[in-house]
């Protein structure tokens, strides 16, 4: 009774806990979301809502290069000296101002020639990058805000911020897919970064003021000379990565046609969910706690492989025996075939939860060259391997090069901590 009243009392379960309300109301929303999509999409415009999202992270990643891990360390450490932590913010954001607006024109004046090589050689979606452009600085704000709250170790707040932002982005959501299906489908996905900067202002007066942000004054190029080894980090596995995943997308719809690519995208969203609890917990309490300068690597490491890995692995488990049913609810009987991909799916994220402990531990630290090195060798296995498996075996082999691809690198990240695991 004791030892459950303790583990109770940790800052650690009183996040997940909480966490876990917000991946419940998230996997809700999607239900929602995944179904409205297929009743009115359907497989062929879900296939050009996952090409659109592939290129938002490319997009995003490169505007924001590896910024949003600086802030959350700097603020993090700064958070008691003012004159540091105004210098950090001036920094931060006038550097994502400039980029955001450089990423805008861009949008701008490229809008017919993305719009042909995302959707099929097709201009309809043209539009869609003039608004991407005027939002995309209110876009990028968004990382910038919930950083600072996060750096500020604001964790209930972080997750309140993403609770509410949550829900005012699926109510516009559905009103947009079911009014202008494929289209407002896509404007969704421009918007939900959106609300999460309008919420994060609620939260951020208490903590800065916002003139510091855009206080010429205050700009440091020290920090900036100190984001060298965050932005090389970025572009490999933000910019870079994100590029590879979006080849990769391409290539699915090339060979295998909109509604093969479309039951891909139905899982990937699937999977974005319930890795969201991963990628939720790592954010808002691993990375702050290892990016404090007397953290301690292997308890940290080992706090995470006992306390958050076996509840991931137990809910993969489940939905790998529900599999049938999860398709069904939230999709339609066009996605049917969807059932095969799950196995070594399910696999290889158990096997990128893991490790992502790992990665973060290599961005926190700052360990630039490994980080690199790492990066490049599984996105390099993850494309070739894609590519050969794509081609011999089908879509199932998109899914069985994912599970080799965590493998290897789960496989190079735990030779080179060899000495922490002990």
């Amino acid at each position: 009774m004791f030892e459950i009243k303790k583990i109770i009392q940790q800052p650690l379960f009183k996040i997940t806990s909480l966490n876990s309300v917000h991946i419940l109301l998230k996997l809700i929303f999607g239900f929602i979301t995944s179904k409205a999509l297929a009743l009115f999409v359907g497989a062929n415009g879900m296939a050009y809502v996952g090409n659109f999202r592939a290129f938002l992270n490319v997009v995003e990643n490169f505007s924001l290069l590896g910024i949003q891990n600086a802030i959350i360390k700097y603020v993090a450490e700064y958070q008691d000296d003012k004159a540091k932590l105004k210098s950090v913010l001036a920094t931060f954001g006038l550097l994502l101002f400039v980029s955001s607006i450089c990423i805008s024109f861009f949008l701008i004046f490229g809008a017919n020639y993305l719009s042909k090589q995302l959707f099929n050689h097709s201009e309809t979606f043209g539009f869609l990058f003039y608004i991407l452009a005027i939002l995309f600085p209110l876009y990028v704000f968004s990382t910038f805000c919930i950083s600072v709250v996060n750096g500020f170790q604001e964790y209930k707040n972080v997750i309140y911020i993403q609770i509410i932002s949550s829900v005012i982005a699926l109510v516009f959501s559905v009103f947009l897919i079911y009014y202008y299906a494929t289209f407002g489908a896509l404007v969704s996905l421009i918007l939900a970064p959106v609300f999460v900067f309008l919420v994060c202002l609620f939260y951020l007066k208490n903590l800065i003021s916002f003139s510091d942000i855009f206080a010429f004054q205050n700009f440091n190029f020290s920090v900036v000379k100190n984001l060298s080894e965050y932005v090389l980090m970025a572009l490999v596995s933000g910019v870079f990565g994100s590029f590879v995943l979006l080849e990769i997308r391409t290539d699915i719809v090339k060979f295998t046609g909109l509604q093969i690519a479309g039951i891909y995208e139905g899982l990937q969203r699937i999977v974005s969910y319930y890795l969201l609890f991963i990628s939720s917990i790592m954010t808002i309490y691993f990375y702050p706690k290892i990016a404090e300068t007397n953290s301690n690597t292997k308890e940290i490491i080992f706090n995470y492989l006992k306390t958050i890995i076996p509840i991931f692995a137990v809910a993969l488990v489940l939905i790998y025996f529900f599999r049938k049913f999860i398709i069904q609810v939230l999709f339609s009987a066009e996605f049917e075939t969807m059932e095969s991909l799950f196995l070594w799916q399910l696999l290889g994220d158990l096997l990128k939860a893991i490790s992502l402990i790992f990665g973060t531990i290599l961005i926190a630290t700052k360990q630039t060259k490994v980080f690199i090195i790492t990066e490049i060798i599984s996105l390099c296995i993850l494309y070739f391997s894609t590519n050969l498996m794509l081609h011999t075996i089908g879509i199932n082999g998109i899914v069985m090069a994912h599970a080799f691809t965590y493998f290897m690198y789960l496989l190079v990240l735990v030779i080179y901590f060899r000495k922490e695991l002990r």
